[in-house]
């Protein structure tokens, strides 16, 4: 790693292509991590609004539940990984013209503006 500085103050640093692989690779564990932390929060919060807003019932919740959770694991797996390949579920939702990525991009203008 080469130290960027001036006047004896750092503004940034170059690494290598082999030091930049593992902060990759460290950043997405810490996501993983976070993302197993915050599990409990995001479940009950999905399951509150289907019930809430969609009528689902603690038998419906469940089956939900069960998918949910087997996908939400492979979300996290896919984060270890090493290589930046697209998310399957995201690419899936885009053959039926669900854009997640436009629909936040719209909310955020909404609400910024």
């Amino acid at each position: 790693m080469r130290v960027k500085a001036y006047k004896g103050k750092v503004y940034g640093a170059e690494l290598t292509a082999k030091e930049k692989k593992a902060m990759d690779l460290e950043i997405s564990r810490q996501i993983a991590e976070a993302e197993r932390k915050h599990a409990n929060d995001l479940d009950a919060l999905i399951l509150y609004v289907l019930h809430v807003h969609l009528g689902f019932g603690k038998v419906r919740l469940r089956r939900f539940y069960e998918a949910f959770s087997a996908e939400h694991d492979a979300l996290i797996a896919h984060y270890e990984m090493p290589d930046d390949n697209a998310w399957l579920a995201d690419q899936m939702l885009k053959r039926i013209g669900v854009d997640v990525a436009a629909w936040n991009a719209e909310r955020e203008r909404t609400n910024s503006g």
